[in-house]
């Protein structure tokens, strides 16, 4: 019996082209597909477009090696002309500039020469000819070429015997003449160093031409002959060329459009939606994605696991957001209790007291009471994380001042003017101790004046300025206060708690700080 070699089932092949990558895939099916267009275009640009490109430089450069011999031959023309009238030409000027004539019929364009002596002076020279800065020649034996910028022309030198020499010019309209210029498909152009002069540009094109650049030397290499060919290389096989890559193109946009149609897009903006139509609530629930891709099923799998512990992690943020907002509460809660706690020991050991023990109580109930003012404060604007109100802060610290100040003080006025400003629990605090020690020291220097307290706008958004005036805080009134320096010491230290210098008008008794503010939009925007 004939044994039959077993074949692969074709569910095993399509599982194993499933399991491929998409970016394989693309790559065998757009392989397969340009494979013989590229194999044309390989084929058809071996053939064609190496030959010909040689061909047609080959045909330059032999254009452009015929043209500048034709330069030379007129070169050595004048040379020639010019070396026999050094040798052999009459030297009276007049019979000098009639064999000049004579010679310069010659060329059928008017050309210009000049003969000078020895010493430099002018033999002959052709009418209307410009000798100035003619220099004499470095004694070569041939010709000395030099370009002149347009619209000039093709200088030569020639050295004679004795030191004499000659000067002509080959003027552009000879120099066109002698060239093949009616041909508008032909840039011709004479260059030296820097210098070039264009004798002819080319003004024809073509759609699919192509232009090419060679260089002849004139003169044994003194200057070149570059030549500018458009060409227009229309041919069978040079419009299937041209053809091909359009072919190519559309065929691979056209297969690669539906591949990757098929295979990315549609899926992709199907998790796309997907994704945005999420809002965080619940699992994220993918539509069926019908791609043989396993990456983009595997990417959808992959959002919904991060989705899940996205949701997972939220809300432990926010079981430990609610959890930190009760602690926060509890500790302000008990500081503050705390802080009532110690007033009411104070005021309980106060009781009974007289003179400057009574006075001492006073003092260390208006601090606690500061510190209770600004945690009070603080605890009210807790949920609305914009800071503490400074004026409200000042407004209540100025009322418990007022109401724990001793007898003689018992009028004493305080007055605010202030603008809307809120700032941290660390600027707060030593604020709140600044004006109490501050409007302390006025009730016991003056009992009977006032204080002025003051917010102004800074220098910048978040800066402004704290000022407290009181007529009981100038110089002439402080050196009677017996705790003075005390004082100064207390202060200078809540200054640099707030990092900002102290200043003091003793002129008008005025105390003034810059401190930092919350920027006011900030502040709007939590009102709002």
């Amino acid at each position: 019996m004939a044994s039959s070699l077993p074949s692969t089932p074709p569910s095993e092949s399509r599982s194993f082209f499933a399991g491929v990558s998409t970016g394989v895939k693309m790559l065998l099916i757009l392989t397969g597909a340009l494979l013989p267009l590229g194999l044309i275009a390989l084929l058809a640009s071996i053939q064609s477009s190496h030959g010909k490109r040689l061909q047609r430089e080959q045909d330059a450069r032999i254009i452009a090696t015929a043209e500048a011999r034709q330069i030379d031959i007129a070169l050595l023309r004048g040379a020639s002309i010019l070396r026999s009238s050094l040798t052999n030409g009459p030297t009276d000027p007049r019979q000098c500039r009639e064999a000049m004539q004579t010679d310069m019929g010659a060329f059928e364009s008017p050309v210009r020469f000049a003969l000078f002596n020895s010493d430099g002076t002018l033999r002959c020279a052709s009418p209307g000819y410009d000798i100035r800065g003619l220099s004499s020649p470095r004694g070569r034996a041939t010709p000395e070429v030099l370009l002149l910028p347009s619209p000039g022309g093709l200088r030569f030198t020639i050295a004679g015997v004795d030191g004499r020499y000659a000067v002509g010019e080959l003027p552009l309209a000879l120099l066109a003449r002698l060239l093949p210029t009616g041909d508008k498909t032909q840039g011709l152009q004479l260059s030296q160093g820097k210098t070039a002069l264009t004798i002819s540009s080319t003004s024809t094109a073509y759609p699919l031409g192509e232009r090419l650049g060679v260089s002849a030397p004139i003169a044994g290499g003194q200057a070149q002959l570059d030549l500018t060919l458009t060409t227009n290389p229309i041919s069978a096989v040079e419009i299937l060329l041209v053809l091909l890559p359009l072919l190519m193109w559309a065929a691979a946009a056209g297969i690669g459009w539906v591949v990757v149609d098929q295979l990315l897009l549609r899926p992709l903006a199907q998790l796309q939606r997907a994704v945005t139509e999420y809002r965080g609530e619940g699992p994220l629930e993918l539509p069926r994605l019908t791609t043989p891709s396993h990456e983009i099923r595997a990417l959808g799998e992959a959002f919904q696991q991060s989705a899940a512990l996205l949701m997972k992690r939220e809300d432990e943020l926010e079981a430990g957001l609610r959890h930190q907002v009760r602690l926060t509460r509890e500790v302000h809660h008990r500081v503050k209790n705390n802080l009532q706690v110690v007033a009411s020991l104070i005021n309980l050991h106060s009781r009974g007291t007289k003179g400057e023990v009574a006075a001492a109580y006073a003092s260390i109930q208006r601090r606690v009471d500061a510190l209770a003012v600004v945690h009070r404060n603080h605890y009210a604007e807790l949920e609305e994380n914009r800071g503490v109100a400074l004026r409200s802060l000042i407004a209540e610290l100025t009322a418990n001042l007022r109401g724990t100040a001793p007898a003689a003080a018992s009028h004493m006025t305080i007055t605010l003017d202030m603008i809307p400003a809120y700032i941290t629990q660390d600027v707060a605090v030593p604020i709140a101790f600044l004006v109490t020690e501050i409007v302390e020291l006025v009730m016991e220097n003056d009992p009977a004046g006032g204080v002025a307290i003051a917010l102004t706008p800074g220098p910048a958004r978040d800066r402004a300025t704290l000022s407290i005036e009181a007529p009981g805080l100038a110089s002439s009134d402080r050196p009677h206060h017996p705790g003075l320096d005390r004082f100064e010491r207390i202060v200078l230290g809540l200054s640099r708690q707030l990092r900002s210098p102290l200043d003091y008008d003793g002129a008008t008794g005025r105390y003034r700080i810059a401190i930092t503010v919350a920027e006011p939009e900030i502040a709007d925007a939590d009102d709002k």
